[in-house]
């Protein structure tokens, strides 16, 4: 009996310890903007994602997930966030028509990565509702905040919506203004910023403020972040209190008696659910997105831009670590907006054989690798840790213009371009001319129209799918879908700008996404290292509406109530 007893007690404790541990896993989701299935699994520079290939080997990988249609970062985003596509939940491309159709005409264009039009509730909102502690760090959809993505106590940080004060600058003796006691006055978005040369750097303060930093110059970075610190020859952080709290970043290439090259980060105003003034005392400031225009504009070498996407990797990880520290949730919500953004500037010419192209590439995923590395950290053994993405890249050489097209079949005034997709003019848009009865016959005199279109003896587009028969399988149309949706020859986008040559004669090379998301190339990742999969887990393929299931199967809750797809541990 006294057995029975010690044995049943010491049964019971296991049981309630083990519970205990059960009911404390937390679930970490990071987004990697950007990262196909397909370079994940077959692109060289992808080899460097080692923190991702560990948690594939200790967990469950989707072979491929399927993004929205288009596969574009606001609306993929929204359907991983809501459980459900554009068709429900109102985010149908990055810049969906504005609702209702009554108010706005088809050319009326909103802000997907905004809030203002999402009408389903976001993972985190649900999981707060259920009792489970929630931050969305940098989520679209993010802000302003409402009852879809902030209720219940979710705690919500976005910088991405909010006001750009100051973007990424390069500042030279040609922008600056040399003053009479022989300091640099530099005007960044509303700063004043005062320089003075001492002692071989520069003293930077905002003028009229007793605070400063020195920036010492560094010759660009060579060396991949393998090891060494990211961003290690930026500045320390001067902290500004207007016109918005935040924290600006230096960075000096070249400092000599007659001239100067100085990158200073973004003031981008940071939105938040609650005041964090320790935030940026404790972590630094928010950064945003790399200075790509800046490299573009040839102000910035690819080095040098590469040494800001550390800088932007760097504050993210230390607010996410921040944020996480600080509300121990047992749902976080991560993101980083690359390799998106880089691959966008790269992946065309490295896949046409520019090994300098192939080269840059490397350093930024190396660069996210150590990112993910600082995000890894954030959940135990014990924890769930989500890796997932909102879209592939594709290389394009070649755009055609879909407003040209339809302006030469007649169909100028009774359907428009949406990103992928046709929207045609009926009459519950306003100024509408086209009736519901005559709708069906415009979507086919634009099929035709674009099915005729070829370039070298070939189609330039290559399928057609429409809302009544594809939309169950792909989440098109709903009151901000298109009513024709396509998909495009390799190589090949489409553009909404008038151009009587219909294609662009000087297209620059870039890495595009936006197309069918049945394509290999479109695919997303998702990545699940758990105590409830077993090591090297091959999901099948899935789609991107199962994520938010998925965290609410992890955690314990019911899923969004606008979810239309099973957890995939089911």
């Amino acid at each position: 009996m006294v057995y029975y007893v010690r044995h049943s007690l010491i049964s019971f404790a296991l049981f309630f310890t083990t519970s205990l541990a059960l009911n404390a896993q937390r679930v970490v989701m990071v987004s990697l903007d950007g990262l196909g299935y397909q370079a994940l699994t077959s692109d060289p520079v992808a080899q460097e994602l080692t923190v991702l290939r560990d948690s594939i080997a200790r967990g469950a990988s989707a072979t491929g997930m399927q993004a929205a249609f288009p596969s574009t970062t606001a609306n993929s985003h929204a359907a991983l966030w809501t459980g459900c596509y554009g068709d429900v939940n109102h985010i149908t491309t990055n810049n969906p028509p504005l609702l209702p159709r009554a108010a706005h005409t088809i050319l009326e264009r909103g802000n997907g990565f905004m809030a203002t039009q999402l009408d389903s509730e976001a993972i985190w909102v649900t999981a707060a509702r259920e009792g489970r502690s929630a931050v969305a760090h940098q989520p679209t959809q993010g802000y302003p905040f409402t009852p879809m993505n902030s209720g219940h106590g979710a705690i919500v940080l976005n910088g991405y919506q909010t006001r750009l004060l100051a973007p990424h600058g390069l500042f030279t003796v040609k922008n600056t203004g040399a003053q009479p006691d022989g300091t640099i006055q530099i005007k960044h978005g509303p700063l004043s910023l005062r320089a003075e040369r001492r002692n071989g750097a520069l003293r930077i303060s905002v003028s009229g403020s007793k605070e400063f930093v020195d920036v010492r110059p560094a010759a660009v970075e060579t060396e991949l972040p393998r090891q060494r610190p990211l961003a290690r020859y930026f500045s320390a952080g001067l902290a500004i209190t207007q016109p918005v709290p935040a924290v600006l970043y230096f960075r000096l290439f070249e400092l000599t008696p007659a001239s100067f090259r100085l990158y200073i980060s973004p003031v981008q105003e940071l939105a938040m659910t609650e005041p964090l003034p320790a935030l940026f005392r404790q972590a630094g400031g928010f950064i945003g997105n790399g200075p790509e225009a800046l490299m573009q504009q040839g102000a910035l070498s690819e080095p040098e831009y590469l040494e800001a996407v550390e800088l932007v990797i760097r504050q993210m990880t230390r607010h996410a670590a921040w944020l996480h520290a600080h509300y121990q949730p047992r749902f976080f919500q991560g993101y980083l907006p690359f390799p998106d953004e880089f691959e966008h500037s790269w992946l065309a010419n490295a896949r046409n054989g520019q090994k300098s192209m192939e080269e840059f590439r490397r350093w930024g995923y190396v660069a996210v690798n150590r990112g993910a590395a600082e995000f890894a950290k954030l959940a135990r053994k014990s924890d769930h840790l989500l890796w997932v993405s909102d879209h592939g890249m594709a290389p394009v050489t070649r755009y055609v213009s879909v407003h040209e097209i339809l302006r030469r079949a007649g169909l100028g005034d009774k359907a428009s371009y949406l990103y992928n997709s046709i929207l045609v003019n009926t009459t519950d848009w306003k100024n509408g001319t086209v009736s519901p009865a005559e709708r069906a016959k415009v979507v086919e005199q634009a099929r035709q129209a674009m099915a005729a279109v070829q370039e070298n003896g070939k189609p330039v587009f290559t399928a057609f799918f429409t809302p009544e028969r594809d939309g169950a399988k792909y989440g098109i149309g709903g009151p901000a879908g298109g009513d024709l949706y396509f998909d495009l020859a390799p190589g090949y986008a489409a553009s909404g700008r008038p151009n009587p040559a219909l294609f662009d004669a000087n297209t620059k090379p870039r890495g595009v996404h936006g197309f069918f998301p049945g394509r290999s190339d479109m695919q997303a990742i998702c990545i699940l290292r758990s105590p409830r999969v077993k090591p090297a887990t091959a999901w099948p393929q899935l789609r991107s509406i199962q994520v938010a299931p998925l965290v609410a199967d992890l955690l314990g809750i019911s899923p969004p109530v606008n979810a239309k797809a099973p957890s995939p541990l089911h």
